[in-house]
């Protein structure tokens, strides 16, 4: 029984090890399992860790690149040395006046309404005899007799018609005398100017009209006479008197763009008359006068649209600038302002809405925060600059002290006496010549040039006691007007008296090309003068009293509409709507205009130079009749259509 007890104990120690074994096997098995577990865990983590950050060291090299080429792609601001031209005595000469062609005095007197009006009722009934005297001889070959204006009896064959034309067309001569003075004035000065094309063809028609209304009166047939063509010379003077009308109420008189056609087909009708007259004369070929070639050609070569079709470019720009809010004080403008290469942009007020904000105080020398606001209030109760107001506003509530002998300059510095001590208020280039400027001040003022903020230094006696900052928010159609700017090749500049820390952030802000900062306000004419001597076409656009000068001694002068009366009067241009992009649109609309007038100036030649052949002969030589009115008023009528379809394209072009 022992020996057996003794085995089965064996068997079962046996069992117990073979169970502690498995337990032990199976706890090892479970915890190198948990390890692995932990050890992919871990290297799924770092895993992660290492894609985060690759994640985020590409995202940083992206954003640096971005930030790369984002300052890459914003052009670099030029800076204008301003030194120079604030150190320079002002010019004591009157400026120089803008580009502008001038005005001829003639034309202003001659577009009276009354003229018109008096051309307007001849014309008519000139208008009505001309066509029955064309129709006559085609009714009376067709078997109706022509009664109207015709005598009874025995002078049944002298027609009157011819007479009366000459009579009607005499008040219409008178009401456009002007024209024929001027062409008087510019054939002493060797001008071949519209008026004299309007002369000599007038001589030629009413010339030839006595020669036939002399004819008429004697019985002879009117097919066998020249023609008259008195009814068109009326309509060519009306047509101009209406064409200064438009001008005198549009202010918009461009002849600039006659001179070329004029001078052409006033030495063209010379020379082909006397080539034509000549031909005719040694050949024997003409059954006719052979002046009435040489009428025919004067009469031709002046085209009836010739004003209108300048006028009406010019009308209708005028009415297309006011629906955008747009003044043209002077229309001149729309004839070369397309040609402007630089404008530039005054700051408060122009750029920016005007109305600067005191944002920063910095004060020195154990100095009041608020004792030194209200003294420089105090300073600036009479002002009117913008920083100033900001001032007032900040310093509201304030206990103001008594300051005395206070004067203010242009170039906006202040000083008054105060506490028995000089007191002085304005930017570092007035300060630093009475008061020493601490190093510790270059910080805070370079903190708020950054930012494009206005930095004004408040000194006593010759210590440097608070620096104000104040910020102007830009105006929101800024960047979007200079872009449109760039996108016509015109070159962007800002003027301001900021230093160039503050002018250069504002120059990137807006989008501008150029900045001419530290410019002291005085000397913006001086700016624009140095600029126009180096050959640019300046446009200048300000707001205040301070910018008048610079717009008046500019090419081109913009307002803006909350700007004051002096500176409306020095301009040609006012945006009575404050937005900046109209500058564009302005410059556009000129060109726009431009493109019209040229091509509407070489519709109406055309349109008369297709008749050149009748007029010359060249077709009575092959069979065909030489010029009669009629043709001139066909010619007339498709000029006048094309004329006013290009013009009405031009109404509805967008700017």
């Amino acid at each position: 029984m022992k020996s057996e007890n003794v085995i089965e104990n064996e068997v079962n120690n046996k069992n117990l090890n073979t169970i502690k074994e498995e337990n032990t096997t199976n706890a090892e098995n479970t915890i190198n399992a948990e390890n692995t577990d932990a050890a992919k865990t871990e290297n799924a983590v770092e895993a992660v860790k290492d894609s985060s950050n690759g994640n985020a060291k590409r995202e940083e090299t992206a954003a640096q690149t971005d930030v790369q080429e984002e300052a890459q792609s914003v052009p670099a601001v030029q800076e204008v040395d301003t030194a120079s031209i604030n150190a320079a005595e002002q010019d004591a000469t009157p400026q120089p006046k803008r580009r502008q062609r001038p005005k001829r005095k003639g034309r202003s007197v001659a577009g009276q309404v009354s003229r018109l009006k008096l051309a307007l009722l001849f014309l008519a009934p000139l208008l009505l005899v001309s066509i029955w005297t064309e129709l006559a001889p085609f009714l009376v070959s067709a078997g109706i007799r022509g009664s109207l204006i015709d005598l009874p009896g025995k002078y049944e064959t002298v027609n009157l018609r011819g007479l009366l034309q000459l009579e009607l067309v005499g008040p219409i001569l008178y009401a456009g005398r002007q024209f024929y003075q001027q062409a008087l004035q510019d054939l002493r000065e060797r001008i071949p100017s519209a008026e004299v094309l309007l002369l000599i063809s007038t001589v030629a028609a009413v010339c030839g009209g006595l020669y036939t209304a002399c004819h008429l009166v004697l019985g002879q047939h009117y097919w066998n006479l020249p023609p008259l063509f008195l009814s068109y010379i009326g309509l060519c003077v009306t047509a101009a008197l209406g064409s200064v009308y438009l001008d005198r109420w549009c202010k918009a008189s461009l002849p600039q763009f006659l001179d070329l056609p004029s001078m052409w087909l006033v030495s063209g009708s010379i020379l082909l008359s006397i080539v034509a007259c000549l031909s005719f004369f040694f050949t024997g070929k003409a059954a006719f006068p052979i002046w009435q070639i040489a009428m025919s050609i004067f009469v031709c070569g002046c085209p009836v649209l010739l004003l209108p079709a300048i006028s009406a470019a010019a009308f209708t720009s005028v009415q297309k600038a006011a629906e955008k809010n747009i003044l043209l004080r002077d229309g001149t403008v729309l004839g070369d302002a397309g040609e402007t290469s630089l404008i530039i942009f005054d700051k408060t007020g122009t750029l920016t809405i005007g109305r600067p904000v005191l944002t920063d105080i910095h004060v020195f020398n154990n100095g009041n925060e608020s004792g030194l606001l209200s003294l420089a209030s105090a300073m600036l109760q009479d002002s009117d600059l913008p920083e100033a107001e900001a001032v007032r506003d900040a310093a509201e509530g304030c206990k103001l002290p008594l300051v005395t002998e206070v004067q203010s300059t242009p170039e906006g510095w202040h000083s008054a006496r105060c506490f028995k001590e000089n007191i002085r208020l304005g930017s570092l280039e007035y300060v630093k010549r009475y008061a020493r400027i601490p190093a510790e001040a270059n910080g805070y003022v370079e903190q708020m040039s950054d930012a494009g903020k206005t930095v004004w230094y408040l000194t006593v006696g010759r210590t440097l006691y608070a620096i104000f900052g104040f910020s102007d928010e830009l105006r929101e159609e800024t960047p979007e007007a200079m872009r449109r700017l760039k996108e016509m090749n015109i070159v962007t500049s800002v003027m301001t008296a900021d230093n160039k820390r503050a002018g250069l952030y504002l120059a990137r802000l807006s989008g501008a090309e150029r900045v001419a900062a530290g410019l002291l306000p005085t000397h913006k004419a001086q700016l624009v003068q140095t600029f126009r001597k180096g050959g640019e076409v300046v446009a200048v656009v300000g707001d205040g009293d301070n910018d008048a000068p610079a717009l008046e001694c500019a090419d081109f002068g913009f307002a803006v509409g909350s700007g004051t009366k002096t500176v409306w009067k020095a301009a040609q241009v006012v945006l009575t709507d404050n937005d900046l992009r109209n500058v564009a649109a302005t410059f556009t609309l000129s060109r726009a205009c431009v493109e019209i007038i040229k091509t509407n100036v070489r519709i109406v030649c055309i349109c008369n130079l297709l008749l050149l052949p009748f007029a010359l002969g060249i077709a009575y030589l092959v069979g065909g009749p030489l010029l009669q009115p009629w043709m001139l008023f066909v010619a007339t009528i498709v000029a006048a259509a094309l004329v006013a379809n290009n013009t009405w394209k031009l109404k509805k072009r967008k700017i």
